[in-house]
């Protein structure tokens, strides 16, 4: 039962990414990651219509005019007529919404390291399908877009372009959580191995004696597990009572 428990403390404290996985692209030595973009509604026009995209994310439906009949699932961005303020079309989907192909991705022709390009082509257009080709510029001084550019020529087939510095290869500079963990580690070594050689020589110490404050760790364990249990119990009689039907009759 502890055992059980402790396995479900894990899974609480381990975050589950969400990311899209496709949209994680290596190139020769270049590692590209749109899944930067994910939280970013980018808007653009053209001609007739206002065009939506949340790239490796799913498109805000506010943000694709309105529908008289339900969104489609899994849409990654959209067309809405100017005029009317109304949904117009889907331009495409994410990977796993049962919409075929899925999402193609190749290098900037323009040379390795300036950007990565997206194809879709799992919408409709004219009972045909929608081609739609996103080139992401590496541009460092653009952070954040929100705007792109639009063009339909021909019929059907799109061409867009988004400049951001999210389209630029990873870096290995490393983030502020593995500094974090670095600096955490160092510490803790530091920790052990300055009260032990304390304990050792100047103490005198012997065995699990030598450890640097062992009584408190130990305390604090015992009483984490007892939180632990604590916690667990909880759950198990709130799970119960709500699960156990109620065997009260009304009196006659």
């Amino acid at each position: 039962m502890d055992l059980f428990f402790l396995v479900l403390i894990l899974l609480n404290i381990i975050q589950i990414d969400g990311s899209l996985e496709s949209c994680r692209q290596t190139f020769g030595s270049h590692k590209y990651d749109l899944n930067q973009l994910s939280d970013l509604t980018i808007l653009g026009t053209g001609g007739l219509f206002r065009y939506a995209l949340t790239p490796c994310g799913l498109v805000p439906t506010n943000t694709c005019g309105k529908n008289t009949l339900p969104f489609e699932r899994g849409m990654t961005s959209c067309q809405e007529r100017i005029a009317t303020a109304t949904f117009e079309a889907s331009m495409g989907f994410l990977d796993g919404y049962g919409k075929s192909p899925n999402l193609q991705f190749s290098e900037n022709p323009q040379g390795p390291g300036t950007g990565i390009i997206m194809n879709i082509s799992n919408a409709l257009c004219n009972g045909g399908p929608r081609l739609v080709k996103i080139t992401f510029i590496c541009d460092k001084n653009i952070k954040k877009p929100t705007t792109m550019s639009v063009s339909e020529n021909p019929a059907c087939q799109f061409t867009v372009t988004i400049k951001a510095a999210e389209a630029c290869p990873l870096t290995k500079d490393l983030t502020g959580g593995a500094i974090f963990i670095i600096i955490l580690f160092v510490l803790v070594i530091v920790y052990v191995v300055s009260g032990v050689l304390y304990n050792r020589f100047k103490r005198k110490e012997t065995g699990l004696a030598l450890l640097p404050h062992v009584s408190f760790w130990l305390h604090l364990g015992e009483l984490s597990l007892h939180g632990c249990k604590f916690t667990w119990n909880c759950i198990r009689r709130c799970s119960w009572q709500t699960s156990t039907p109620s065997t009260a009759y009304e009196s006659v």
